[in-house]
């Protein structure tokens, strides 16, 4: 429970951030962005575009999670297909929802990435819009 306040603060900091002064309206995709973190012991705080995280033992699990998140909509009715960049496929348990999670780890090629796209498309409109961001996962021990 604790994590989804802390996402959700923190998603909607990054889509304040990135729009000051311009307020969401219904159906409107122009402010939408991709937000992530990397589920570490720490307060983490999504950013919109990129994250990163390092490893360290007791700070963090390794593997761990990669936390994707759409922000920035105005209030709608809209749906979302995820797609993992990397293996050009569906990330499992994603489905049609506003959140992914993506498992990521430091012993993939030594440090870990995940890059997920996802397409948001209001049902109302038929309008479409892409986010993209990328999770980073660095081995600050070895």
């Amino acid at each position: 429970m604790k994590a989804n306040k802390m996402w959700a603060l923190g998603a909607m900091i990054s889509a304040l951030a990135l729009a000051p002064g311009q307020p969401a309206r219904a159906g409107d995709m122009s402010n939408a962005v991709l937000t992530c973190y990397v589920d570490t012991f720490a307060l983490d705080v999504p950013e919109a575009f990129t994250c990163f995280s390092t490893w360290k033992p007791g700070r963090a699990l390794n593997p761990t999670g990669a936390y994707f998140q759409v922000a920035g909509l105005g209030a709608g009715n809209y749906s979302y297909a995820w797609l993992d960049v990397e293996t050009n496929s569906v990330p499992a348990g994603c489905g049609d929802q506003s959140t992914c999670r993506k498992s990521i780890s430091t012993e993939t090629r030594n440090d870990g990435e995940a890059t997920l796209r996802v397409t948001i498309t209001d049902l109302d409109t038929g309008a479409t819009r892409n986010a993209q961001a990328t999770a980073f996962y660095n081995d600050g021990y070895n």
